[in-house]
């Protein structure tokens, strides 16, 4: 979970950004955890994301290759 939390600090803190040196991506790295954690975004597991990847009316069933097979 480290990975993802890494992932979403980095896409708030550079976001359009240019740091001139390694202090500024520390100190913006600093600002964005702060600001973070003053209104936290709780992580859902099989929310939102996950019912969107779902293909619809295949109930829970995974495709077999790119044949038109499916498997539970």
């Amino acid at each position: 979970m480290a990975e993802a939390i890494q992932r979403i600090l980095k896409r708030r803190a550079l976001a359009g950004q240019h740091p001139q040196n390694p202090e500024q991506i520390g100190a913006w790295f600093e600002q964005t955890a702060r600001a973070w954690n003053r209104q936290p975004t709780p992580f859902i597991w099989n929310g939102k994301r996950r019912r969107r990847r779902r293909r619809p009316g295949a109930g829970g069933q995974h495709l077999l290759g790119s044949s038109a097979a499916h498997t539970h």
